[in-house]
Formats: C-alpha cells, structure tokens, sequence
C-alpha cells in the first residue's frame, strides 16, 4: 500500500499538468469537463481506494495507530475541498458502506481547506 501511495504521489510531483489539473479538480469538480474530469476521476479513485485499504487495515488491527493517524488527518483535510466532496457524490457508490460512512462524516465536520496554503475566508 505504501508504495502505490508512492507511485501515486510521486506521478502527481512529476507532471505539471497532472498538478494543475489535480489543483483545480480540488477547488472545482464542477467546472471539468471531458478528459479532465476522467483525469480527476482517476486520481481520486486511486486516493480514495488507498485510504479505504488503510481504514480497513487499520480496523483489523494490521495498520498502527500512529500510521493510521497520518492517513486520518490527511483524508480529514482532503475532504474539505468543495472539488473532493463533488466526487465523492458522484462516486460514494464504488465504496462499502462503512467507509461510505466515515467519509461522509469527515466532509461533515470538515473545515475549510488549508491543505495547500488557501487563505482563510477572512484574509
């Protein structure tokens, strides 16, 4: 699992235009259209399924806790972005109900999106 995150993170590090695209599908998943919509697509199905394997993992006790938290927070945050909530309504679907759950909980309870320096709503 580790080293698919890897591969996933190190192929959006890369491609410039898989960055720009990745940055804009987080702010707006409305606005894609045609392949950047699939592009976004597929980069957050890949995200999405390695942090559904770390949940269950982490559930039948084969992930530490100290890891798990890592992943926690990083999908707490993720799921603030307005682009990761449009997704997720789009293609919850594709997931067990139990993750279904802990991810519609997280876009709950998110707050606003600080993953990449964004201004707070009052700056």
């Amino acid at each position: 699992m580790e080293d698919i995150f890897i591969r996933w993170s190190q192929q959006l590090a890369d491609n410039q235009n898989l960055r720009e695209l990745y940055y804009r599908g987080l702010h707006d998943f409305e606005s894609l259209e045609g392949a950047d919509l699939v592009g976004f697509g597929i980069l957050m199905s890949g995200l999405f399924r390695l942090c559904e394997e770390a949940y269950y993992r982490h559930l039948e006790g084969h992930l530490d806790a100290r890891v798990w938290y890592g992943w926690e927070a990083a999908m707490n945050e993720l799921n603030g972005y307005p682009g990761v909530q449009g997704w997720w309504r789009s293609r919850s679907h594709w997931f067990h109900e139990d993750f279904r759950n802990l991810v519609n909980q997280l876009q709950r309870t998110a707050t606003a999106p600080r993953l990449y320096g964004e201004p707070m709503e009052d700056e």
